[in-house]
């Protein structure tokens, strides 16, 4: 599951400085720029929740046999 983490961060990490890219080429606001951040938190934390209830489940799962 570290895997996946590491890989959610290399995401959010890039989608970031595309966002940041964006507004420095004027293709968005400032204001676009942070709601593109928030948005961005949102979905990081939802896709964090379910790699740690697929980790516990796993967890459950293996001591169970």
């Amino acid at each position: 599951m570290e895997d996946e983490k590491t890989t959610l961060r290399n995401m959010r990490r890039e989608t970031k400085e595309i966002i940041e890219f964006l507004e420095k080429e004027k293709e968005i606001t400032e204001d676009d720029k942070f709601w593109g951040y928030d948005k961005l938190q949102e979905i990081t934390n939802e896709y964090t929740n379910k790699i740690e209830v697929l980790s516990q489940t796993k967890e459950k799962e293996i001591l169970e046999i």
